[in-house]
């Protein structure tokens, strides 16, 4: 218990969006930062989950455009100024403390459509090796082995490799990022083994083109049902 006090003092808990400390009565953020979260309601794309401006829609333009592999999906917050700075300081300034609030976050808003999915595992999108090391830590599988812990779904951070380095997505158009990942997710040799039902996690949905990578990958290697669950996700209009 000293020790524990020790390191508060040490190391106070910051808010994951202004990173000022925040006090125990506070909790893991600041009330007034919450707010500037815009948290996904409907309606919302049947397929990917991004918010769309009419309940007579079915489909987001992408979806609408495009068949894809997975089954559906949901995320948490609209990508906007406070959820990608957040996110922007857990991935690159070592934030990894913001974890837990995430996946706090989204068991407190889909842990029942979670439980209802029943998965055999959780598989976090996997980083290049290098980008990896670089980083420290897979900040998917982090928030996904949080995920797993509370609803006592395993988690599999090998099956699937991520086999080069690709350029970033967001600098790239729809078309240039499904080129971009031809061939850059492969399953695991060592590891080979198959799931029915699989949840994908990630930080980020734009375009779908890093999900829908990996789910044929997961598809071809026997997996007949695969959804996903985000933190944040663009507007689908």
């Amino acid at each position: 218990m000293l020790a524990k006090k020790v390191i508060n003092l040490l190391y106070p808990r910051r808010c994951p969006i202004c990173f000022e400390i925040v006090t125990k009565d506070e909790g893991m953020i600041h009330m007034r930062c919450r707010k500037l979260l815009t948290y996904i309601h409907d309606p919302v794309c049947l397929k990917c989950g991004k918010p769309i401006e009419s309940s007579m829609k079915e489909y987001c333009s992408d979806c609408g455009r495009h068949h894809y592999t997975f089954n559906y999906g949901k995320a948490l917050w609209v990508y906007n100024q406070a959820s990608s700075q957040s996110i922007f300081a857990y991935k690159y300034k070592g934030r990894k403390e913001y974890a837990g609030f995430y996946s706090q976050e989204l068991l407190k808003v889909h842990g029942q459509w979670l439980r209802s999915l029943n998965p055999d595992v959780i598989i976090p999108i996997p980083l290049n090796r290098r980008k990896q090391n670089i980083r420290g830590f897979n900040q998917a599988e982090l928030v996904g082995k949080n995920i797993g812990t509370v609803l006592n779904i395993p988690i599999d951070s090998s099956l699937l490799v991520r086999n080069r380095l690709t350029a970033p997505q967001k600098e790239l158009t729809p078309k240039e990022r499904l080129k971009n990942l031809e061939k850059a997710f492969s399953i695991n040799a060592k590891n080979h083994h198959r799931y029915n039902r699989v949840l994908l996690i990630d930080d980020i949905y734009t375009t779908g083109s890093t999900i829908e990578a990996c789910s044929k990958v997961l598809s071809m290697n026997g997996c007949n049902e695969i959804y996903f669950i985000c933190l944040c996700i663009g507007q689908g209009y």
